[in-house]
């Protein structure tokens, strides 16, 4: 199925739940995992000394806890610290390291953090060859108990993740503990899966 998941890190909660997801899957299929953290050009050009030695530093820190993650089952990984404009380093790692999928954590943001994390990754979903995969964190335990209820939870995961085109293929249906969500995102076909008890979100989305 996967032979090399490409996973980007930023240390945060929703880079944890991925890094969970990613080691699950690599488990599961038997695959390797290659850990990317991009230190944005835009930013990290214009620091000094101390802020520049502090960003790499959280971003050592950060794929340190993948390679955690990736030791207590034993997963093959490796690791690269990049610069650059975010997502076309991810999209640029993915390809130069031969993963045949991604998964990358998302966060319920607002105002402008909400439109930086969107922007990132809707393109890392537009323009990538191969399936992404984006792990949402909820802000709240909230149990999806309705059709109605988990569409519109996929609606406000696929809107925070900066879509602007967005089709609904077919009503919600409830899987083992999951309900899923048939949705077309920016032209892609994509499944949104959303956990019923915690209402936590992932969006999986086919390649091109």
């Amino acid at each position: 199925m996967y032979r090399r998941i490409l996973l980007p890190t930023d240390g945060s909660e929703g880079s944890q739940r991925a890094i969970e997801h990613a080691v699950a899957l690599a488990d599961e299929v038997g695959a390797a995992i290659h850990a990317v953290y991009v230190l944005n050009a835009t930013e990290f050009d214009e620091l000094d000394g101390d802020a520049v030695d502090e960003r790499k530093h959280a971003g050592e820190s950060a794929l340190d806890a993948v390679e955690r993650a990736c030791d207590r089952v034993g997963i093959d990984l490796n690791r690269e610290l990049r610069r650059g404009v975010p997502h076309e380093e991810i999209l640029a790692a993915a390809e130069e390291s031969g993963s045949d999928a991604v998964v990358m954590g998302t966060h319920g943001r607002t105002g402008i953090d909400r439109l930086l994390v969107g922007s990132v990754t809707e393109r890392v979903i537009r323009e990538s060859p191969i399936p992404v995969t984006t792990v949402r964190v909820a802000e709240e335990n909230l149990a999806i108990d309705t059709p109605e209820r988990a569409l519109e939870r996929a609606r406000e995961a696929v809107d925070e993740a900066g879509y602007e085109e967005i089709d609904v293929l077919d009503e919600p249906y409830r899987g083992t503990s999951f309900w899923i969500v048939p949705m077309e995102l920016g032209g892609k076909t994509a499944r949104v899966h959303i956990d019923g008890s915690t209402g936590s979100i992932r969006i999986a989305t086919s390649g091109n």
